[in-house]
């Protein structure tokens, strides 16, 4: 790292998902992987200290600085041969809330649970997580065209990686996303997700909602919807807005009847809000 200024930065809470995007940063990861007759070292025990890493930050903040330096690695696994460890010795004074030293906050596991739909599909919902990658892409395979109109006003996003990143690695302080999650042919998938992304001040925020269109028609949208409203009240937002195609009619519906103040922009789109 001295002499090629190779980095890959990352900020805890890490996964094994985010631990391995570290890894995919940096020039070393190719050598890493394995190069001519040298083996690849155990990645996975890699991810797994990284992770151990981000939680050992997280649940002593008192920890100030901490640098492992060399760590030894090869295919059979890793060993630290220096560790520098440097505390704040001011910090039993301070008053501070749980993680409130952390950039980002851990994931809300107090948001988890279980629903029933019209059809007696069990769902679970829960908020988004990086490893849902690969899930959301997935996700639009269930979407039809009209779905995707509806859900982004028209316009039909290229579903890069950039993009799924954007959908799956949220900061939960400012921005909730809640997945239905199935089971469907011993599989998980999701079924639908609705989102609310509040401004810097984390008094209005704007929502949106999109549901598989096999699970259409089984109250999901609207309980995703409900949920959503609950948390966002919860975490003091006082506002919640979104705008809708004019001829999503089932959506206008919906914000009518949640007391959605509901005004027409232009002949195709509609803006509602609702004061929580």
């Amino acid at each position: 790292m001295e002499v090629f200024k190779d980095l890959g930065i990352g900020l805890p809470p890490l996964n094994m998902a985010l631990a391995q995007r570290i890894l995919e940063q940096t020039h070393s990861y190719q050598v890493l992987k394995g190069y001519r007759h040298y083996p690849p070292v155990d990645l996975e025990n890699l991810k797994f200290i990284l992770c151990k890493f981000a939680y050992l930050m997280m649940d002593f903040p008192e920890i100030q600085e901490l640098e492992i330096n060399p760590l030894a690695l090869d295919e059979t696994g890793a060993v630290s041969l220096d560790i520098k460890i440097l505390l704040d010795d001011k910090l039993p004074t301070k008053p501070f809330l749980p993680y409130n030293h952390l950039v980002i906050s851990p994931y809300p596991t107090h948001y988890i649970k279980s629903i029933q739909l019209k059809n007696g599909q069990l769902a679970l919902l829960r908020p988004i997580k990086p490893e849902d990658e690969a899930l959301e892409i997935e996700l639009f395979d269930y979407l039809s065209e009209n779905t995707v109109y509806f859900r982004f006003l028209g316009y039909k996003p290229k579903l890069t990686r950039e993009l799924v990143t954007r959908f799956t690695h949220i900061d939960y302080d400012r921005e909730i996303a809640i997945v239905a999650e199935v089971e469907q042919a011993d599989r998980k998938r999701l079924a639908g997700v609705v989102r609310v992304i509040a401004d810097a001040w984390n008094e209005a925020a704007e929502y949106a909602v999109v549901v598989a269109d096999d699970f259409q028609g089984q109250g999901l949208g609207r309980m995703l919807t409900d949920y959503i409203l609950d948390i966002a009240k919860e975490r003091g937002i006082k506002k919640i807005f979104a705008s809708t195609l004019a001829s999503n009619h089932r959506m206008i519906q919906m914000f009518k009847a949640r007391g959605f103040k509901v005004e027409q922009e232009d002949y195709q789109t509609y803006y509602v809000e609702k004061v929580l």
